[in-house]
């Protein structure tokens, strides 16, 4: 994995975007990390942006609100934030896959970008890493992918 954030996106025009964060409440120290500095990096990119924020009580629940949202077609790009801890079984890594395959189809169905920082982590030192450190925090790379995306997605979409 690597340790550099994506590129800022530069600030361009007034454009006005409307974001959705659906965050998981199950561990949610770390999750808070991310939704802090995805807020906080949402408003630096896109002043004057909405960003709507959708509490899910663990990472599993979150692509059916991620649906609920996408279905309401008012927001240009959806972040769906969670940590999932590696445990002794194979419950991480089926909540991952399921997560990461249904939101996968949520941006497909819906023609929306589903920026997925759901993470499967193995332990907390990683999680305090990525989610309430700066170098690597993926909250803050949630947000650069989400403007990023909802920006082509606006242009591409403008040209048709």
């Amino acid at each position: 994995m690597s340790s550099a954030q994506p590129i800022r996106p530069r600030m361009v025009g007034k454009a006005t975007f409307s974001f959705a964060l659906v965050a998981s409440q199950y561990n949610q120290e770390y999750v808070q990390g991310l939704v802090t500095h995805a807020h906080q990096e949402l408003n630096e990119l896109e002043p004057g942006c909405t960003a709507t924020l959708v509490w899910a009580p663990g990472a599993f629940e979150i692509p059916l609100l991620a649906k609920l949202v996408a279905e309401k077609k008012k927001y240009n790009a959806i972040l769906a934030l969670g940590v999932v801890l590696q445990g002794a079984t194979a419950h991480a890594d089926l909540i991952g896959r399921a997560v990461t395959d249904s939101l996968q189809r949520i941006s497909l169905e819906y023609s929306v970008p589903v920026i997925n920082e759901v993470l499967l982590l193995q332990n907390e030192d990683q999680a305090r890493q990525r989610c309430l450190e700066l170098e690597l925090n993926r909250g803050i790379e949630a947000a650069r992918a989400a403007v990023s995306s909802a920006r082509t997605v606006r242009e591409i979409v403008s040209k048709l």
